[in-house]
C-alpha cells in the first residue's frame, strides 16, 4: 500500500469520529427550539425585578450605567455543563486584567423559576474555587426570579431554551451577551471557552457603546453531558460536523494535488 494511501486512513479515522460524535438530532427537533437571535442593539429592559445570592431584591437597571455587563443564562440547578462553564468565566475574566465592577460586571442569570438564592450562592462558591482572584466575585451577581421575569430577559436577549421532561434538565444554547453600561446588546461570544484577548476586546468595545457586528452561529449546547465520562450524550454540534466534512474535503484535495506532483515528479514511493 502506497504511502498516501495510509495517510488518507488515517485522516479519516481522525476526522470520521469528530463527524459521527454528535448525536442526532431527536424528534423534538433540539436545533429549531434551541439557540441565540442576535438582537443587536436591542436595549434589554431595566425593569425585570429578580434577587441576587443575598436574596435581596434586585432590578436589571440596579446594574446599568456603570460598567459593561456579561449576561450569562444558566440554571443553578445544572450538573452538567454549566458549573464548568462558568468557573472557566471567571478566570478568563482574571486573564484580561480588567477591573472587575469598573470595567466589567457579570449577571448569571438562572432559566430556572426553581432555583432560590441560597441554590445560587451556594453556586458562586463553587464557581470560584479555582479563581485565583478571590475579590472579583463583587463583579458576579446571580440572580434568581420568576418565570415571567425570565422569559421577558431571555426573549429580550434572544437566548432560546426548553425543559425536557425525560432528562429534567434545560437545554440551552452556550454563551454570552455582552451589554454597554446601559443595557444596550452589543455582542455575542457563543461556545463554552473564550480567549480572555477576544473578551477583553468584546468589554472594551461595549464600555465605548459600539456595537459589534453579527457573528457565526455556533450551536453549541449544555444538554444530557456525562460529566463521568466526559461525553456528550445529546449535543447537537451540527456547525462542527460541517466544518469536519469540509476540513476532510481540504485534506482530499490536498492529498490529490500532492499526489499529481509527485508522479509528476517521479516519485518512488506513488504506485
Amino acid at each position: 500500500m502506497s504511502r498516501h494511501a495510509w495517510i488518507l486512513i488515517l485522516a479519516q479515522c481522525c476526522f470520521f469520529p469528530c463527524v459521527c460524535a454528535a448525536v442526532p438530532l431527536s424528534a423534538q427537533n433540539i436545533a429549531d427550539r434551541v439557540g441565540f437571535d442576535q438582537h443587536l442593539s436591542a436595549v434589554v429592559p431595566s425593569d425585570l425585578r429578580f434577587r441576587d445570592e443575598t436574596g435581596s431584591a434586585v432590578s436589571i437597571g440596579d446594574y446599568r450605567g456603570t460598567a459593561p455587563i456579561v449576561l450569562v443564562f444558566s440554571y443553578f440547578g445544572c450538573s452538567t455543563l454549566c458549573p464548568t462553564f462558568i468557573a472557566s468565566l471567571v478566570q478568563t475574566l482574571e486573564q484580561t486584567d480588567l477591573a472587575p465592577g469598573r470595567q466589567y460586571v457579570v449577571l448569571v442569570v438562572s432559566i430556572d423559576p426553581h432555583d432560590s438564592p441560597a441554590l445560587a450562592h451556594s453556586k458562586k462558591a463553587v464557581y470560584f474555587e479555582q479563581a485565583t482572584q478571590r475579590n472579583n466575585a463583587g463583579a458576579w451577581h446571580l440572580l434568581t426570579g420568576s418565570r415571567g421575569d425570565i422569559a421577558s430577559l431571555t426573549s429580550a436577549a434572544g437566548f432560546h431554551y426548553f425543559f425536557d421532561v425525560d432528562s429534567h434538565q434545560y437545554a440551552h444554547p452556550a454563551g454570552i451577551v455582552v451589554l454597554t453600561p446601559e443595557g444596550v446588546i452589543a455582542q455575542y461570544l457563543f461556545g463554552f471557552e473564550f480567549k480572555s484577548a477576544d473578551l477583553k476586546t468584546a468589554l472594551s468595545a461595549a464600555a465605548v457603546e459600539r456595537v459589534s457586528s453579527p457573528v457565526q452561529r455556533l450551536l453549541l449546547l449544555c444538554f444530557h453531558f456525562d460529566p463521568v465520562n466526559g461525553k456528550y450524550s445529546g449535543i447537537v454540534m451540527s456547525a462542527l460536523r460541517w466544518t469536519a466534512v469540509a476540513m476532510l474535503t481540504l485534506l482530499l484535495a490536498w492529498l490529490v494535488r500532492i499526489s499529481r506532483m509527485r508522479r509528476t515528479k517521479g516519485d518512488p514511493y506513488v504506485k
